[in-house]
């Protein structure tokens, strides 16, 4: 029988979340012994990161593009807005896997393990890891963003929408794009399956990333129907035929826009973090900086030899807000067209991005519910009054 590993902490999962967690506590010099547990730490370029802030960010190191200019339409209000507190930043996937694991390599106390994993178990004294190669780990805890819960998926969602997105990143033969004007979103109106917008991301004057993105409850089946809706785009924008542009990588995302209650904890000893710990957020699917804000805080307590603090929940108002928007995008794309236009057009981007980072006040929560259609959110607050807090 082959001997049970133990390590003080494990980490399952080195994705953003287990990532970041495992930087915090390296860079703030927490002694014990930390296990890091994925199928692959190879970085890959699949997905791109993208946040705002008003301080200097997190991995500032490796920030590859910032704005604070974007562009946005909706309806019959199209617009150039400019950010005077906040910038927008966006990382690679890769740049940050690449970045995290070799610094992670400087610390003897952290063991990169490259092995699938199958299962979880603890008791009131220890956590367990299983393998599929059926080896055992224990740890004082375990952080993982691998798996829901047991029976969280029987919870019944509200409304089960998913942000999907497909993107392209393309190199053009000639300069079309501004490199200093992100297009933050870009409606279409002639998509019925959902509400779908443009959303891109130029680096360089002939170098972008394009993306189609869609809320609705089902992703479109074929991808070159996202493909064609890219085309389209560049064709209209920027006169650009398909042999005038190569595209260099592609990436694809589901985001489930979850209504639930998340449950912090996975199993005594156990603490769910990432998208399962309910870091995403419902109505816009962001999530950078809500990890880095929550593991830096975990890392913390851990180094101070508290026990670890498991994700905090939004509060209960801005929960609220979220499962509202979430009902107009459901049930009317005409209606959730008219809010997003309304909320660009009445709020300095500023404002909106307080809003969305949850560090407004109830006056300015007021502020900017009242630049918005009444009657869509009228609509929303009769089917939702039975909210827990």
């Amino acid at each position: 029988m082959a001997d049970v590993k133990k390590y003080d902490l494990i980490i399952a999962g080195a994705g953003l979340s287990g990532l970041s967690l495992a930087w915090y506590l390296a860079k703030g010099g927490y002694k014990g012994d930390v296990l890091l547990v994925d199928s692959s730490f190879a970085p890959s370029n699949n997905k791109t990161w993208c946040f705002w802030t008003k301080e200097t960010p997190p991995f500032s190191q490796i920030i590859y593009k910032k704005w604070r200019k974007t562009f946005f339409s909706a309806l019959d209000f199209d617009a150039f807005l400019y950010m005077n507190e906040y910038t927008y930043h966006c990382i690679r996937e890769s740049d940050f896997k690449e970045h995290v694991l070799i610094e992670l390599k400087k610390y003897p106390n952290f063991k990169l393990l490259e092995e699938g994993i199958l299962d979880f178990s603890s008791n009131k004294n220890k956590a367990a890891l299983v393998t599929k190669n059926s080896d055992t780990y224990l740890a004082n805890f375990i952080f993982q963003s691998i798996f829901n819960p047991s029976g969280f998926d029987k919870k019944k969602l509200k409304y089960p929408i998913i942000q999907h997105f497909y993107g392209m990143e393309i190199k053009t033969n000639k300069p079309v794009f501004d490199p200093e004007t992100f297009t933050i979103m870009d409606f279409d109106e002639d998509f019925k399956k959902g509400l779908a917008f443009i959303y891109v991301l130029p680096y360089k004057e002939n170098r972008a990333l394009v993306e189609f993105t869609v809320f609705s409850k089902k992703p479109l089946k074929k991808k070159k129907k996202y493909r064609k809706k890219i085309r389209a785009y560049l064709k209209e924008k920027h006169g650009l035929n398909k042999e005038d542009y190569e595209v260099k990588r592609k990436e694809y995302g589901e985001i489930p826009m979850d209504d639930r209650s998340p449950d912090p904890y996975y199993t005594s000893k156990i603490l769910n973090i990432g998208t399962v710990g309910g870091q995403t957020k419902p109505s816009t699917g962001y999530t950078f900086t809500r990890i880095q804000k929550y593991t830096s805080k975990l890392a913390d307590s851990i180094i101070n030899g508290e026990e670890p603090i498991p994700v905090p929940p939004s509060k209960f108002r801005y929960r609220y807000y979220d499962l509202l928007l979430l009902h107009i995008i459901s049930n009317s794309q005409k209606e959730s067209l008219r809010v997003f236009q309304q909320l660009f057009k009445n709020n300095s981007l500023d404002e909106l991005f307080e809003f969305l980072s949850e560090d407004t006040s109830v006056f300015q929560d007021l502020k900017v519910m009242n630049s918005v259609p009444y009657t869509p959110f009228f609509k929303a607050i009769s089917k939702n009054l039975r909210i827990k807090s």
